[in-house]
């Protein structure tokens, strides 16, 4: 009988009813005010998993910590930690079709963030909102891995800044996905 169920599982296609993920991120940031650029990147890493409702939607959770030592060319770190939750819906896959066809996918995510480090400023070691709206593609290369080929979302903080008090960056991501099957 289980032999049964896992041929009818396999036959379908790959069909998960949740995924964990780790993946490298790359955050262009725009953390000072007065709307002139002084970009500059974070490098880190995130953690996350879902669980699907069935069909395409399915609830996400992710922790995240980015971080650079050298913010603005000076000597003075920032060191981003996120922790969000929210709504992931998977694609169609309109161009091509089997088990090895790409899974893109559309995601929003809110919660909350925590700046440390001397380039925070008047927020050191403060939390406030953050939120995420982007999406992805990840590439199946068996049942249950996948490789996130690239993840990106626009990446909105509301440290305070003595200004507007809203950051607006671009997250960019890859990594490994491992899926559970039901």
């Amino acid at each position: 009988m289980a032999g049964t169920a896992l041929a009818q599982a396999i036959s379908g296609g790959p069909t998960h009813s949740g995924d964990a993920a780790l993946t490298y991120h790359w955050v262009h940031t725009n953390a000072p005010p007065n709307g002139g650029c002084g970009c500059f990147p974070l490098n880190g890493g995130g953690i996350s998993g879902s669980w699907n409702f069935g069909g395409r939607l399915a609830a996400v959770a992710e922790f995240s910590v980015d971080h650079t030592s050298n913010a603005l060319s000076s000597s003075r770190s920032l060191t981003l930690t996120s922790y969000l939750g929210g709504a992931r819906y998977r694609l169609p896959r309109f161009w091509r079709h089997g088990d090895r066809a790409l899974e893109p996918f559309a995601q929003v995510l809110v919660g909350g963030a925590h700046a440390g480090g001397g380039m925070a400023g008047v927020a050191d070691g403060t939390s406030a909102f953050a939120g995420r709206l982007g999406g992805g593609v990840d590439l199946p290369l068996t049942m249950g891995i996948s490789v996130r080929l690239i993840q990106a979302d626009y990446y909105m903080t509301s440290f305070n800044n003595s200004a507007d008090n809203r950051q607006n960056n671009i997250l960019l991501g890859a990594g490994v996905v491992l899926h559970w099957l039901h």
